[in-house]
């Protein structure tokens, strides 16, 4: 999955996006979105970790993978699978979306930028690191993905002065939950952590080795472009 500064950064481009851009809901044509809620949106999914007693399951059934196990993403009607969950929870959601206007879409942008990273830019991880004799079979490659996924988040919180912005949202958004899935207290408990763990704590400068920083700046920049298209062009949004 992307790293959460990754989703905080393109959350921002797309806000402003969307704010340049003539659009309304389907279900909703006089709703305005939430800048606040769309932000908070894009780390909803992850959300899930904050629960007690937290299992790897939970958090494949918030990002609509039940049935669709690590490893198994890129096989054979697993995508169509996946993007119908992803429109069935929009339709599933639209009232909820006009009492938090921007949540449930931040929610969906989330959903399409995690999908794309784990086609485009995960595999990419995997070839740096062959050399080094370590595979997706070894716990200690995903140790290391882990660490350089943090890294590279600390190097793009140094280099966009505008996720000051992100934090500012954070801080102050009211509260939130994505019904059915996770709780006001989960998602309270969670974006306290993000912001404690991104924000607030001394950042490592260290590079990472296999997870290139600038490949992750180009993700940011062609995810913008790609989530505004197909927001459209999929009906979640109008214009």
């Amino acid at each position: 999955m992307a790293g959460t500064v990754v989703h905080l950064l393109i959350a921002k481009k797309l806000s402003e996006c969307l704010a340049k851009t003539e659009w309304r809901y389907p279900f909703a044509r006089d709703t305005k979105m939430n800048t606040e809620y769309f932000i908070a949106g894009n780390i909803c999914p992850d959300g899930i970790m904050a629960r007690s007693g937290y299992r790897r399951k939970m958090k494949l059934h918030t990002h609509f993978r039940d049935g669709i196990p690590d490893g198994s993403f890129d096989k054979p009607g697993m995508i169509p699978l996946f993007e119908q969950r992803m429109h069935d929870f929009w339709q599933e959601h639209q009232e909820d979306e006009i009492q938090c206007p921007g949540l449930y879409l931040g929610y969906i942008t989330h959903m399409m930028t995690d999908e794309r990273f784990v086609l485009e830019e995960r595999p990419k991880f995997f070839e740096q690191i062959a050399p080094s004799g370590l595979t997706k079979k070894d716990k200690e490659t995903f140790l290391i993905f882990n660490k350089e996924t943090d890294l590279v988040d600390f190097k793009l919180l140094r280099n966009f002065p505008e996720l000051e912005e992100t934090k500012e949202v954070l801080e102050r958004v009211s509260e939130y939950e994505i019904k059915g899935m996770i709780t006001r207290q989960e998602l309270t408990a969670s974006r306290q952590w993000i912001l404690q763990h991104f924000f607030y704590e001394e950042h490592s400068t260290e590079e990472p080795e296999y997870l290139q920083y600038e490949n992750m700046v180009e993700f940011v920049a062609k995810m913008t472009e790609e989530i505004i298209r197909r927001l459209f062009t999929e009906g979640f949004l109008e214009q």
